[in-house]
């Protein structure tokens, strides 16, 4: 088994056929019979090319006169990626793309080898006099329109700061899940089988641990949910009292709602709704494993809710609503390339819609907090800016952004609100 022919073919049909990673990825895990070594291989040079390939694409520049075929092109950028970001040989890595490139072509073969041999004889290349936007562009590979969109809400510095982050190995996160078991009980555990961690200064009971944990006790028997520690403060800041009534309107796949119910210690109720109904499921599914009792989910649209359900109903209403999703590209790397000015433009109308049919569910002196994993100010700001001079009776109570290079976490955006008692 070739993993370089596997990759090149899964990065083509990434790049090319607008396969999505994650899919991808998986789709090639399943399919062929894998070590651990090999699909740790795979999958660090399909995620590593497609992540950087606008940077490749830079170095590649020089050497090439014509625009490629799509899979010789994509063959030199897993070259190049090889070549600049990871310990392997050189030899190796251009004897591999040779030889693949031979299985087609060997005129094409002859051509990959020349192209890698003047790029290891040459310095690389460097981003010096780029201008602001195509300098950052170059160097964290974002499409040029994304880093001036990103630009108009924060400066210079901040911006990159954002980017290097998003290319950053990040811990795991965990949430210890309360009603099953305490903060401190887990930090025993994890200390008795020799896993370093850190608490967080951000959320009560989240950790932040030096492994992966998908294979131990406490997360197979639901007494630790991975979950982003900014995605953690969100139910915190909701903050539910014991035997309220919540409505979660885009809750899957319910971290945040198993959240609401541990810090209620599964009293009152907690109305979880989605619009898929394989999501209800896997709500369902993930429910039962961490032993939340107060929820009751509902498959509907957000945007029907105040058809079937009377005014003033909630305590608390969670809108943790879709958005451009550009707070969390560091682990979601072909984001940034799919993603389009016209398609935030949607979100931002799909948001408000939403929010403008579920305000009325929210009780007198009750709460609504709406939040994204988001950090554009439009979808932000200036949608609750907006939301608030549509219905003043609604006053913001809390408002935080975090972004990514903050606390090392996805880029959240969360604000409460309380609707006036006399509203």
């Amino acid at each position: 088994m070739n993993i370089r022919k596997l990759a090149l073919n899964a990065i083509e049909k990434i790049l090319y056929q607008k396969g999505y990673c994650n899919i991808v990825i998986n789709e090639y895990i399943e399919k062929f019979e894998f070590t651990l070594e090999e699909k740790n291989l795979f999958t660090k040079l399909v995620l590593g090319t497609v992540e950087n390939k606008i940077t490749l694409a830079y170095y590649l520049e020089p050497y090439l006169r014509k625009k490629q075929k799509s899979w010789v092109n994509s063959l030199l950028l897993m070259s190049i990626y090889q070549l600049v970001y990871l310990d392997i040989p050189e030899y190796a890595v251009v004897n591999e793309s040779v030889s693949i490139a031979n299985m087609t072509d060997r005129m094409v073969g002859s051509f990959v080898n020349g192209v890698l041999r003047n790029f290891l004889r040459d310095d690389i290349r460097t981003f010096d006099g780029l201008e602001d936007i195509k300098y950052l562009s170059v160097k964290y590979s974002y499409p040029s329109w994304l880093v001036s969109y990103l630009l108009k809400d924060y400066d210079f510095d901040t911006v990159t700061k954002i980017l290097e982050e998003a290319q950053k190995v990040h811990p795991t996160y965990i949430r210890i899940n309360t009603i099953l078991i305490s903060k401190q009980e887990v930090m025993n555990k994890l200390q008795e089988d020799g896993i370093e961690f850190t608490e967080s200064d951000l959320v009560k009971n989240g950790l932040i641990v030096s492994k992966s944990l998908i294979d131990h006790p406490l997360f197979l028997e639901g007494k630790i949910i991975i979950q982003d520690l900014s995605s953690q403060l969100v139910s915190e800041i909701v903050n539910p009292l014991s035997n309220q009534t919540i409505l979660d309107v885009c809750s899957a796949p319910g971290g945040k709602t198993s959240h609401l119910a541990a810090i209620m210690n599964n009293t009152g109720r907690i109305f979880a709704c989605d619009v898929h109904q394989h999501k209800i499921k896997l709500m369902q599914k993930n429910f039962k494993k961490w032993k939340v009792k107060n929820v009751e989910t509902e498959l509907i649209d957000a945007r029907k809710l105040s058809k079937v359900i009377k005014e003033e109903s909630f305590d608390a209403v969670l809108a943790d609503l879709p958005c451009s999703g550009l707070g969390v590209m560091g682990h979601k790397v072909d984001l940034k390339y799919n993603i389009t000015y016209d398609s935030i433009q949607e979100i931002i109308d799909l948001q408000k819609e939403i929010l403008d049919n579920i305000y009325m569910l929210v009780k007198k002196g009750g709460t609504l907090t709406y939040s994204t994993c988001t950090i554009n100010k439009l979808e932000n700001e200036q949608q609750i800016k907006s939301f608030l001079e549509r219905h003043p009776e609604f006053t913001i109570i809390e408002e935080r952004t975090i972004l990514p290079y903050e606390y090392h976490t996805d880029g959240f955006y969360i604000c409460k609100m309380k609707r006036k008692e006399n509203a």
